[in-house]
């Protein structure tokens, strides 16, 4: 199966643990999520949502599109 047909698996880990490997504190993390930055997932973030701060291609991840509540 060719990487491109692969489902995505986010890495969840916790947000100590996330502000540890991008050097930036829990709380920036935590405030990230809380604007709709990072998705959370019962208390955990994905890793992988972070990969252009990361990389430096950004300084703050962008907002997430909201899904809009069913009419």
């Amino acid at each position: 199966m060719p990487i491109a047909d692969a489902p995505y698996r986010p890495v969840l880990l916790s947000p100590s643990d996330i502000a540890y490997l991008i050097g930036r504190p829990k709380g920036t993390v935590t405030r990230w999520a809380a604007e709709g930055r990072l998705t959370s997932h019962d208390g955990k973030y994905d890793y992988l949502e972070l990969r252009d701060v990361i990389s430096g291609a950004v300084r703050v991840p962008p907002k997430r599109p909201t899904l809009a509540a069913a009419s």
